[in-house]
């Protein structure tokens, strides 16, 4: 009997490793986090190094809101929704909104890739960055219509958003409350 509780409590343990193991590759493989790895952070003054000969127009200003309220919940909802976007579940838009599992997107437009604080980018996108992309709405719409091939090994594990409508209205919405 006592041999039976000794092998019990031993198998008892290697399930709990087994799932603590499973637990802590579900994240990397769903979403292609990687909690141990070094973050990128770049200083304002590389950031703007990396743009200041592209005379890039500053988005925002160009962005006139004459969107009506309808037009405002489709675009929100572009962005919220499984469905279309399924951006909200891992991207924060405002500047005050809390870290979530990808980079915050605010003012995203007119900066370099893989220049966002505290988050830990893929080598591919750092390379990227440094061969010059740029995210403007031309790239953001290429990017989302399929990431997996516009920067392949990318970290984002989404398919492709198909409709150029919906694209469309995700890109107008990151503008709009980007501002």
């Amino acid at each position: 009997m006592r041999s039976y509780f000794i092998n019990a409590r031993a198998t008892h343990w290697l399930l709990v490793v087994i799932l603590f193991a499973i637990a802590s590759y579900l994240p990397y493989l769903i979403f292609g986090a990687f909690p141990f790895a070094k973050q990128v952070n770049l200083s304002e003054d590389k950031i703007e190094n990396l743009v200041k000969e592209l005379d890039l127009p500053n988005y925002y200003d160009l962005y006139i809101d004459q969107a009506t309220e309808e037009d405002k919940l489709l675009e929100k909802q572009a962005f919220d929704s499984w469905e279309g976007g399924k951006c909200r579940f891992c991207h924060s838009l405002r500047e005050d909104d809390r870290a979530r599992m990808a980079p915050s997107l605010y003012r995203i437009l007119g900066k370099p890739a893989a220049v966002g604080e505290n988050f830990t980018y893929s080598q591919s996108l750092i390379e990227m960055r440094n061969n010059g992309l740029v995210w403007t709405p031309e790239t953001i719409d290429a990017f989302i219509s399929d990431p997996e091939n516009y920067i392949p090994a990318n970290r984002m594990r989404v398919e492709g958003i198909k409709d150029p409508e919906t694209r469309q209205l995700i890109i107008n919405y990151l503008i709009r409350e980007s501002q």
